[in-house]
């Protein structure tokens, strides 16, 4: 019997963080006026929460092995 044991939303948390990111900063860096920056302020904050998830994920299935 096969069972997963890496969560799923660990592998989905870095793709989902730079796309929310983007959208949030883009919506924040219009208000603003740099679109541009802020897109790209929004995905690096977005990598860097994917990164903590993942993380916790690495966590979790390491927990879940033994």
């Amino acid at each position: 019997m096969s069972r997963r044991v890496f969560p799923v939303w660990g592998v989905a948390g870095i793709p989902v963080g730079v796309f929310i990111g983007m959208v949030a900063g883009g919506g924040v860096g219009t208000w603003f006026g740099s679109p541009g920056i802020g897109a790209i302020v929004g995905a690096a904050l977005g990598v860097s929460a994917g990164m903590a998830l993942l993380a916790a994920a690495i966590v979790i299935a390491s927990a879940r092995w033994r």
